[in-house]
């Protein structure tokens, strides 16, 4: 089961810096126009380094924020504690998690579980930037096991703070942790855990493909630094993770519209029709699990509920994936349209949102946004442990952690 370990990471120099002039969200949540704008905030912030104009400057950049200062290791192997509160929906969330050097495992093991598929482009990209860089910027997300949340326990009085950020309602907090007793104990509990990817399989799968090259090089010794990586986690049981579902707006042809529409209202019926407005008083439970989503025109929202006999052959042939509302709508859309939604996305006719203000705001004429409930992370896990996957861009987990707060460098070292 996983290896999880402390190391000395990267953290910037906060006698140089404003943390929150110099960290940023994840590299894929954000458009080109926010990038720039986090570029223009410090000469220093981490999308100069991620998301350089090519991968030479990156590894050029590095070596001189090393140089000046900028970036400073810790000299101690550390368990890295952050803290995520915000507000949701009127709630206040606090949700806590781990950052930890995690073995790496080819999925095939059963140790570390994906949820979804990965695209070989992606992973192509940010292998050539680990590759010049030998830095890890941000970690893959994953979740374990923990009923009685052992881990988190008595963790903050444990900690010393490093550094926080307040920043869109949000405030993220990273604390350092290098009492040997706590980090033992908290290794050795994870020692018995599955480690469920939730955010980061393009990140996960290059660091396995980092890890053959740097085989390949100096050899395949156990306990060496390529054959780790850098992972923040948490519970599954904790009540403040919010896993959201990622909506759609497709922009199709005027046929491709017409044959959607007449398939949807043969395949499903509408069980509630509203505004977008009145969206938080939908009570998708009402009326079944997984088979219900909404559609959206611009004008009018639709709660569809798939007829009896279509959900039940999809739940005879897919018992864990019929269990999520995306996966039976997409079912429907490749049978109306007679192309899957990979192929629409080649052709730039869907595009995704986390926010279902967002789809209602861009829903206009000819277009048609499809929303979905939100469902328990439990379904991933259930989906993951039978080795399926679910579909493209299916989550999306709220909110994003800052990327930069620690970073892990890789360079053929012994890990211990």
């Amino acid at each position: 089961m996983p290896e999880c370990l402390p190391f000395c990471g990267w953290l910037y120099n906060l006698e140089k810096v404003r943390l929150s002039e110099v960290l940023a969200p994840p590299y894929d949540v954000v458009t080109s126009e926010e990038v720039a704008e986090y570029k223009k905030k410090s000469p220093y912030n981490i999308f100069h380094l991620e998301l350089a104009e090519d991968f030479e400057e990156a590894s050029s950049l590095l070596k001189r924020f090393i140089e000046e200062n900028i970036f400073v290791q810790n000299g101690k192997p550390t368990l890295y504690y952050h803290e995520l509160a915000f507000n949701y929906e009127g709630k206040a969330y606090l949700r806590k998690g781990l950052i930890l050097l995690v073995k790496l495992y080819p999925f095939e093991e059963g140790i570390i579980l994906p949820h979804e598929k990965v695209y070989a482009k992606v992973t192509e990209d940010r292998f050539k930037l680990l590759k010049a860089t030998g830095f890890q910027f941000s970690q893959i997300y994953s979740l374990y096991e923990d009923p009685t949340l052992e881990t988190l326990k008595n963790l903050s009085h444990n900690a010393e703070l490093f550094g926080e950020v307040v920043q869109e309602g949000e405030t993220q907090r990273l604390a350092k942790i290098q009492d040997v007793n706590i980090i033992n104990k908290v290794s050795a509990f994870l020692k018995d855990k599955n480690l469920f990817i939730a955010d980061g399989h393009h990140r996960y799968t290059t660091a396995l493909k980092y890890k053959a090259y740097m085989e390949s090089l100096y050899g395949k010794e156990e306990g060496r630094d390529y054959q780790y990586m850098a992972m923040y986690l948490s519970p599954f049981e904790d009540e403040n993770l919010l896993m959201l579902p990622t909506h759609r707006i497709y922009k199709l042809s005027l046929k491709e519209r017409e044959s959607l529409l007449k398939g949807i209202s043969e395949m499903g019926e509408v069980v509630e029709e509203t505004i977008s407005s009145e969206w938080n008083t939908l009570k998708f439970e009402l009326y079944g699990k997984g088979d219900c989503f909404a559609l959206f025109d611009g004008e009018t929202l639709k709660v569809y509920k798939l007829k009896s006999n279509l959900f039940s052959q999809i739940k005879a042939k897919e018992p864990e994936l019929s269990a999520l509302p995306l996966y039976n709508f997409l079912q429907l859309l490749e049978v109306t349209l007679g192309v899957k939604e990979a192929t629409l996305k080649e052709q730039g006719k869907v595009d995704f949102y986390a926010q279902e203000e967002e789809v209602f705001k861009k829903t206009q004429k000819e277009k048609i946004g499809v929303l979905f409930p939100r469902v328990s992370a439990e379904i991933l896990k259930k989906i993951a442990s039978k080795r399926k996957l679910m579909p493209h861009k299916s989550t999306y987990f709220y909110p994003k952690i800052l990327t930069g707060f620690v970073m892990n460098q890789i360079k053929g070292s012994p890990v211990k």
